[in-house]
């Protein structure tokens, strides 16, 4: 039997956002891709004969194992795409067992206090914090030649999938198209000179997402964590509920995020396959549905 579900529009599944694929300004900027909801309420994304289903509830509107499965199955029959990836939480039961499923990882969260400042957990990340501001000035900036020559040394001189490339490559764009999304930036006291930034994103109404950070190699001591206090600092005074520090990715950026006291919040899977040939009916079917939406 179906679950009745509300259907939000994309606007109001963007402003429950959990993960950064549910915001269409972040998601156009870096892939070119204008966003679309499924039958069942998922954010999902055409892309040629591919279909990206970012099959996460909206903060708070969280549905059961049982609904979660009917409505990614539901996404799947309506596709009239050649192929479907799945993000979320877990492998979708109507995936085919020659899916393809990447690695597990999670989304890692930290709870926000109902007012700034955000007062780190650790005693060692609080000196951290501090000896870093003796150092760097931490301010909302706009994009700029520094930032970008922090961005081209980062490609430079790391080994990064071509995807990664990809959506570093945009991030100006991006910030130009989310108005919401500020790049926070750590300044040397004495020269001036731009040591580090952050880029946050504030676009949904209960929590906010840690996006990038790029350092040169001698910035000083703690000035990742002093970007990210500020970062955590800005989400209080919005009224957020929890920031989303990304995945897990690796052990040494997993490390920075526990060391924060983030916890693993979602679980990420990501799954993929093939739909088989369809038949002349099948086609004209897909035509028909879409003509009619």
């Amino acid at each position: 039997m179906t679950t009745a579900l509300f259907r939000p529009g994309v606007a109001g599944t963007a402003a429950s956002a959990v993960v950064p694929e549910q915001s269409p300004a972040y998601v156009r900027a870096v892939a070119g891709l204008v966003p679309d909801v499924s039958p069942a309420g998922f954010l999902q994304y055409a892309a040629g004969d591919d279909l990206i289903l970012v099959a996460y509830d909206g903060y708070g509107a969280e549905r059961s194992s049982e609904a979660w499965e009917e409505a990614v199955a539901a996404a799947a029959a309506a596709a009239a795409a050649r192929r479907i990836t799945v993000l979320g939480p877990r492998r979708p039961a109507c995936a085919p067992p020659e899916a393809e499923t990447g690695q597990t990882d999670a989304w890692w969260a930290l709870d926000l206090p109902p007012a700034p400042p955000f007062a780190p957990a650790s005693a060692k990340v609080r000196n951290m914090v501090r000896r870093a501001r003796r150092e760097v000035d931490v301010t909302v900036e706009d994009w700029g030649p520094e930032t970008k020559a922090l961005v081209d040394e980062y490609l430079r001189v790391r080994d990064l999938a071509e995807g990664t490339r990809h959506i570093y490559g945009r991030l100006e764009r991006y910030l130009a198209a989310a108005p919401d999304a500020l790049l926070f930036a750590a300044r040397g006291r004495n020269d001036g000179v731009l040591r580090a930034f952050a880029v946050g994103d504030y676009s949904a109404l209960s929590v906010a997402f840690y996006m990038f950070a790029f350092r040169r190699s001698d910035s000083p001591p703690g000035c990742a964590d002093a970007l990210l206090n500020a970062l955590l600092d800005e989400a209080a005074g919005r009224g957020h509920m929890l920031l989303n520090l990304g995945l897990g990715i690796n052990p040494g950026v997993a490390f920075f995020k526990r060391k924060w006291n983030a916890r693993p919040w979602l679980p990420y899977v990501e799954t993929s396959w093939e739909f088989p040939a369809r038949g002349r009916l099948a086609r004209l079917t897909a035509l028909f549905k879409r003509g009619a939406s």
